[in-house]
Formats: structure tokens, sequence, C-alpha cells
């Protein structure tokens, strides 16, 4: 095997284990990050929705602050509209009436559509603040899940993220690249061995003798031709499979399967 081939077959043992035990994590990793993103949402939305509601306070004060002193000179207007001596005096105050009952029914219209706007969104800002409690509660819990997963496993994978780098120092970098970006596309696999399945074979004194049949890749378990394999055994050089395109490398105990070992590969 060159040196390279056995390397990198440490290398994705190490990269296993570490892929193990970000399954004993699960989806917490998942779970707790859209928490935290469904929260940080929320309460940006909740922010807007309260600054609204203070500018909706400030716009409704503005508008009964108008209507009052829209109200006071309807007054002097129709108070005045006695003492006219003429129909072009009388005319004009009869305009400033109209006008100011207008923008009276206008400003109150005003109000009404704040007010509407309002209580929907202090029913959102309630709602709001319901599911931030509430998502903050399930955030706390998977957090603490997370975390007491990480710290079990954090001394475990400080030793096997050591050993990996140790290991990807003594391998040249076109191979760690191209290990890499392999195990990128193949959820974290790149080098498996290759299987090859031996069936049982009775002679006729009732000897029990095994032949190699099918061989296959270890990930996908397409077909490996004949030719194929002899390369893969000398381990002379790295062979891809055909089908997923990940490394593969003979195994004596890894790679033979026997009748009682398939259930195992299924």
């Amino acid at each position: 095997m060159i040196k390279q081939l056995g390397q990198l077959v440490k290398l994705q043992k190490i990269d296993n284990q570490l892929i193990e035990i970000t399954k004993l994590k699960g989806d917490l990793p998942r779970i707790v990050k859209n928490l935290q993103g469904e929260i940080d949402t929320i309460s940006k939305k909740l922010e807007v929705d309260k600054t609204r509601i203070t500018t909706i306070i400030l716009e409704t004060k503005e508008s009964e602050l108008n209507i009052e002193e829209t109200k006071t000179k309807l007054k002097r207007y129709e108070d005045q509209l006695y003492l006219v001596t003429s129909n072009k005096e009388y005319d004009a105050l009869t305009a400033e009436i109209d006008t100011s009952k207008q923008n009276i029914s206008k400003d109150e219209y005003r109000i009404l559509e704040l007010d509407e706007e309002k209580k929907n969104l202090d029913e959102e800002v309630k709602k709001a603040d319901l599911d931030i409690l509430e998502k903050g509660s399930q955030l706390k819990e998977k957090k603490k899940d997370l975390d007491q997963k990480t710290t079990e496993t954090e001394s475990v994978v400080e030793k096997l993220t050591k050993e990996k780098n140790d290991i990807q120092e003594s391998i040249p970098l076109r191979y760690i690249r191209e290990y890499t970006r392999i195990a990128k596309a193949r959820n974290g696999v790149a080098i498996v061995p290759v299987h090859q399945i031996f069936i049982e074979k009775k002679d006729k004194k009732g000897n029990i003798e095994y032949i190699p049949a099918q061989a296959s890749c270890g990930a996908c378990q397409k077909n490996v031709p004949p030719q194929k394999l002899m390369e893969i055994k000398k381990q002379s050089k790295l062979i891809r499979c055909e089908f997923c395109g990940r490394l593969l490398f003979w195994d004596d105990k890894a790679s033979e399967i026997y009748p009682s070992d398939e259930e195992i590969i299924m």
C-alpha cells in the first residue's frame, strides 16, 4: 500500500468517529440554530411593530390637536357669520366653515384608522411576546441538551482532532485537497474498502470452499470490474469508484465478505 493511501485510510477512520459523535448530537445543532433564527426574526418584527405603535400614538395626538384647533376656528367663523355685512364676506366665511368641517372629518377618520391599526399591532405584539417566551424556553432546553452532549464528547473530539491534524501534516496537500473535496460531496466519506463477496461451494466429498464472486464499492455498492479489483488489491495508486467517485482500497478484514457477514453490509 502506498503511504498516501494508508494515511488517507487512517484519516477516514478518524473522520468516521467524528461523524458518529456528530450523529450523537442528532438534530440538536440544527434545532438550536433554527430556534435562535426564529426568535431573532420575531424580535426584529416586534421592534418594528413597537416603533410603529409609538408613531401611531403621536399621529393620533397630532390629529386630536388638529381637531381641537379646527373646532376653535370653526366656532369663530360661525360667530362671525352673524356679523357679516356683504354677500362676499358671507360666502368667504361659509367656504372656511365647510373646509373646517371637512378637515375635522378627515382627522376623525384618520384617528379611527390609526386606532384600528394600533389594535391589530397590539395583538401582534402580544402574540410575539408569547412566541418569544415559548421559543426561548425551547431554546434553553435544547441548548442544555446540546451543551451536555458536547461536554460528554469534548475530550474525545479534542483527541481525535489532534490525531487528524497530525495525520494531515504527513499527507501531501494535493491528496488532502482531493480527500476533502470528495468528503464534502459524500457526507464526510471519501475513501472506503472495496467489498469482495465470497460464495460457499461444496465439492463431491462435502468439503466447503469459498469462491470469490462479485466485488463492489463499500459505499454505493456498485460493481467493481475484475481488472479494477486487481489494481485496487495492488494498492500502488489511488483508484476511484466509477459511480460515486470515492477512493477505494483493499483491506483483508473489511473487504472479504462471507455468507455469515452479508447481513452486516446490507
